[in-house]
């Protein structure tokens, strides 16, 4: 039996206002550890500049298909680099909602069994942060 792939991560995070300064740590160090990443049309030349030369960068509003089957190439896009092992970044422009993730691709990432992580963009962490005791 051939060895098992090395497992990746996917990292779906939001953009911020385009200032690269306002991003948090994290999302910096994800950004500068990336080896795919496909971001929305809109994102920042200063944000993308942030991942390595190395990296394969892809926007996704550029591949050419219909607001259905985009998000599900997207989808297809993201399952695919992780189980490749690579460590992908799915780059948004801004976080849908202050606290909310983008719940249709951690969905489809947990039900094709990928590891994946949520990184809001700087204010958005902070609306996080201080509404993570009212519940």
């Amino acid at each position: 039996m051939p060895a098992l792939a090395m497992r990746g991560k996917v990292y779906l995070m939001g953009a911020g206002p385009g200032d690269p300064d306002l991003l948090t740590v994290k999302a910096v160090q994800v950004l500068r550890a990336a080896e795919v990443v496909l971001y929305d049309d809109p994102v920042s030349p200063e944000i993308l500049e942030l991942v390595p030369a190395s990296a394969q960068v892809r926007n996704v509003h550029k591949l050419g298909t219909l607001a259905g089957s985009l998000q599900e190439k997207i989808h297809s896009l993201l399952i695919s680099a992780a189980r490749d092992g690579h460590h992908v970044v799915r780059l948004r422009v801004n976080d849908p909602l202050p606290s909310a993730p983008p719940y249709e691709e951690t969905d489809a990432l947990a039900q094709a069994g990928v590891d994946f992580e949520v990184i809001p963009a700087a204010a958005s962490a902070m609306g996080t942060a201080a509404g993570a005791n009212s519940g």
